[in-house]
């Protein structure tokens, strides 16, 4: 391996950076790999324990219809932001899901693209991954970085994302940014050009979007949904560009089709007509009701209008609530909700952060007295927080470009 006993710098904030971080650590001599994210960034564990006792479970399934008007992912899911930091960071001082200084930004939580690998952090949290922030300069093999701090490599890996190119449209089509069409989908002026799958969602499945955005293109071509007007068209294009400019304020914009996922698909569900007709399936029938409200998101939410599917819509959501949710939880992230909890973690939050970054925690955090108190820290994170699911050595990684 060209890697091996190598001094690596991994540039870049995205699955793709901790897939390698995650497959390439044991190659490399301790503290010799080093992490670069220079803008920052969000991290959320998508598969482990809630606690030692619990079986492991996919922890984006906390996304029911119920939970999302309980605490909304667009007000930064207030009552259960707490659990994500833990699930995440084994901490509920793990603020943006880490709780390192090296990787923290000004972005709120949701309001900002989400690494579903946070598994690569047990990494730096053990010392063998060297987390760093924004760079400063590049001499050779030599980084400088804006802390002050220079790192010397042998292999430097840029995952800094991808482009998106056209070359075959004309060139008035490629110019145009995604958040000037309709849903981000739709030419303005040309309802026969449809982008679809080019959305991201902050959290969440790509695939399930495209599903959404193909149903709508194929409802407006088949004649089945009418768009709105050309006139009408361009407010809500307006509309949703002013929302999310605002909504990702604090971040590069350098993803610009990012979107709140839920949100995203709830709108195209309104216009193609699938959006649950929730009192109406209560009316029918209160427990086909409470697995729709239930249930962990799923496409065949939007499927439960359809009588000939419903049943079967149905009985797919039933299977993927199993294990996932009971009403007392559905009680604590209210209460939480009500204690501002997570308001008074975002607090501590900043206080560590500042502490973090201060010339005296700097000057005494390596003498043993501090890493006696720092290891005291994190010992009920070594007995509760679950790292057994953290990597199989035995299946090849699998790298998806689709997520960088």
């Amino acid at each position: 391996m060209a890697h091996k006993g190598k001094r690596v710098l991994v540039v870049g904030g995205g699955e793709f950076a901790s897939d390698i971080i995650t497959y390439w650590h044991e190659d490399v001599k301790p503290a010799s790999l080093h992490w670069c994210i220079p803008r920052g960034q969000h991290f959320f564990r998508n598969y482990a324990k809630l606690l030692p006792w619990r079986r492991p479970q996919a922890l984006d399934k906390a996304s029911s219809k119920i939970l999302r008007w309980v605490a909304p992912h667009r007000k930064g899911k207030p009552g259960l932001a707490w659990a994500c930091h833990w699930t995440s960071g084994g901490s509920l001082l793990a603020y943006q899901g880490h709780g390192i200084p090296e990787f923290r930004n000004d972005a709120h939580f949701f309001r900002s693209f989400i690494n579903k690998n946070a598994n690569a952090l047990d990494l730096i949290t053990d010392g063998i991954v060297v987390p760093k922030g924004k760079m400063s300069g590049c001499h050779g093999n030599t980084i400088e970085y804006a802390d002050g701090s220079t790192g010397e490599y042998d292999v430097i890996i840029l995952c800094t994302g991808f482009c998106k190119e056209f070359p075959f449209l004309p060139q008035q089509i490629r110019s145009k940014k995604f958040c000037e069409r309709f849903k981000f989908m739709f030419d303005a002026d040309d309802l026969s050009l449809v982008f679809v799958g080019f959305v991201r969602p902050v959290v969440g499945s790509i695939l399930t979007i495209a599903e959404s955005q193909s149903r709508l293109a194929a409802r407006v071509f088949s004649g089945r949904v009418q768009l709105p007007s050309a006139d009408q068209r361009q407010r809500i294009i307006a509309e949703d560009t002013d929302f999310y400019r605002d909504y990702f304020k604090e971040t590069s914009r350098r993803i610009d089709t990012l979107v709140e996922g839920g949100g995203y698909l709830d709108e195209l569900a309104h216009i193609t007509g699938n959006y649950p007709e929730f009192w109406s399936l209560f009316k029918q029938s209160p427990n086909n009701w409470l697995t729709a409200v239930l249930s962990p998101y799923h496409g065949c939410l939007y499927l439960l209008n359809d009588p000939e599917r419903r049943e079967m819509a149905l009985a797919t959501l039933r299977r993927h609530k199993a294990g996932t949710f009971s009403p007392i939880q559905l009680v604590w992230i209210s209460l939480f909700r009500l204690l501002w909890l997570d308001a008074l973690l975002d607090v501590l939050g900043i206080i560590k952060y500042k502490i973090q970054m201060s010339k005296a925690w700097k000057a005494v955090k390596d003498c043993r007295v501090i890493a006696c108190l720092n290891n005291m820290w994190l010992y009920p994170k070594k007995c509760l927080f679950d790292r057994s699911t953290r990597f199989d050595r035995s299946k090849p990684p699998v790298l998806s470009l689709s997520n960088n």
